[in-house]
Formats: C-alpha cells, sequence, structure tokens
C-alpha cells in the first residue's frame, strides 16, 4: 500500500504543484493589494478581502488538478491491468489517500500562508475610528480573531482543508462512474452554486456549504455549530446518494472490461 501511495502521489504531483503555487502567489497578492480600497481595523480582514476569488473557485481547484487522474485510467483500461497486482479496494483507496492530501494542501498552503503575508509582510493596518453611534466591530470568534489572528487563520485553513477534501471526494465519485471529463471537473462547483442557491431561496443561507465554508459570508449572529456542519453534511449525503445510484441502481462498474 505504501509503495502505491507513493506511485500516485508522483502521477498528479505536477498538475497539483502547479497549482498550489499560482494560488498560493494569487491569493498574497491580492491580500497585499485589495486591502487599500477598504477602511479596516485589523491585519486580518486584508486577508478576508484577498482570498475572496479562491473562496468562490475552490471547487474546481480541488477537483481539476486531481480527478482527471481516475478518469484517464478508466477511458484507457489501464485499471484492468493493476488487477493481477493489486485488489481494487487496495488500489482505489490509495488513489483516494492521495486526492485527499493534495486536495487539503491545495487550499490548506495558499489560505496559511496569505495569512502570513497580511500579519507579517503587509504594512500595518491604521485601524479606522467608527463615529459614535455606529454599530461596534463585528466577526464570527471575535475574541480569537482579535487576540490570536494566527490562530484565527490556522483553524479556519484547516477547516477550509477538510472541506476542500468533501468537495474532491464528490469529484472522485464522478470520476469513478461517468465519463464525461467536464461533467467531472465541474460537478462540484455546478453543485455548489445550485445548493447554494436553493438554500437561499429556501430562507435558510446559514446552512450552505459556501457559509460553512467562509463563515464571514453571513453576520456572526446567525453562525452556529450547527450552520457550520450543515452543508458538508449535506454534500456528504449528496455523494452517499450519487454512489446509490451509479452502483446500485445503475449497477455501473469502475472497472470495466
Amino acid at each position: 500500500m505504501t509503495r502505491m501511495i507513493t506511485v500516485e502521489f508522483r502521477k498528479i504531483l505536477l498538475p497539483v504543484l502547479i497549482t498550489v503555487v499560482v494560488l498560493t502567489l494569487g491569493t498574497c497578492v491580492l491580500t497585499l493589494t485589495l486591502y487599500r480600497a477598504y477602511s479596516l481595523s485589523y491585519d486580518l480582514e486584508a486577508w478576508e478581502i484577498g482570498r475572496e476569488i479562491l473562496d468562490f473557485l475552490f471547487p474546481i481547484f480541488v477537483v481539476a488538478p486531481i480527478c482527471w487522474s481516475l478518469y484517464y485510467e478508466r477511458k484507457d483500461r489501464f485499471l484492468l491491468y493493476t488487477l493481477p497486482r493489486v485488489t481494487k479496494f487496495k488500489y482505489l483507496t490509495a488513489k483516494w489517500i492521495v486526492a485527499a492530501v493534495y486536495a487539503f494542501a491545495t487550499l490548506f498552503i495558499p489560505y496559511i500562508l496569505s495569512a502570513g503575508v497580511a500579519l507579517y509582510v503587509k504594512a500595518p493596518i491604521i485601524p479606522y475610528v467608527r463615529s459614535e453611534g455606529n454599530s461596534p466591530f463585528s466577526h464570527i470568534y471575535l475574541n480569537l480573531f482579535v487576540d490570536n489572528p494566527l490562530g484565527y487563520a490556522l483553524i479556519l485553513s484547516v477547516w477550509k482543508g477538510v472541506i476542500g477534501v468533501l468537495v474532491m471526494s464528490v469529484g472522485f465519485l464522478l470520476s469513478m462512474y461517468v465519463k464525461n471529463i467536464f461533467i467531472i471537473m465541474t460537478g462540484p462547483f455546478v453543485y455548489s452554486i445550485l445548493e447554494n442557491f436553493i438554500l437561499a431561496i429556501l430562507g435558510i443561507p446559514q446552512y450552505r456549504l459556501v457559509t460553512s465554508f467562509e463563515p464571514t459570508s453571513l453576520s456572526s449572529e446567525v453562525i452556529t455549530t450547527w450552520s457550520m456542519l450543515a452543508g458538508p453534511g449535506l454534500l456528504v449525503l449528496v455523494a452517499g446518494l450519487m454512489w446509490v445510484y451509479f452502483a446500485r441502481i445503475r449497477q455501473q462498474k469502475v472497472y470495466e472490461v
């Protein structure tokens, strides 16, 4: 298993590495520049402004550089040649482990490094003085955000990485059964858009995946532990239903002869 995992790491290292480098440079540059158009109170707010594009497009970045591998191995019938050497379960498990590590790193590294840039490289923020009568500064986990911004950024970056793994897993599931590469690459992103729209229409935007991924997208008063878990939980449920549909109802095979 260890050897298989090592081989899988090498297979998709280049596209993942390119993605991580581009995202890291992009978020760092945006963190250093975009905040100048805003009136801010804390250095970490520049990080929140600079990462907005990544927050929106993250389902693509955790799927496209990773999930193409299994698709082409199925298309080229490479999977059939692995059968004499390793079981189906072990091979697919090794591929998912590698994909999960890469998906986590693809988000965690750009987020935590750009947070470091906001806190230690960028010029310090001159706090915006609010006139009397204006509402006080509000933020989720305010004490941690103000008193230990690096700890806040670390926790949120880890959480984003975990959600990235879940989203990648949906793409991985699609790559096991779907024969259209476009659907595999864009499916998780389309899901996030549709889920965002539907739950907003239903009046429960606090339960969206995007809210869990970026809790500052709504007022801090409506963010709870349940709202943070609801979006990922719904995604896991949808992934389970997809597996039932493909594997049980349509009885599709990953290893097609």
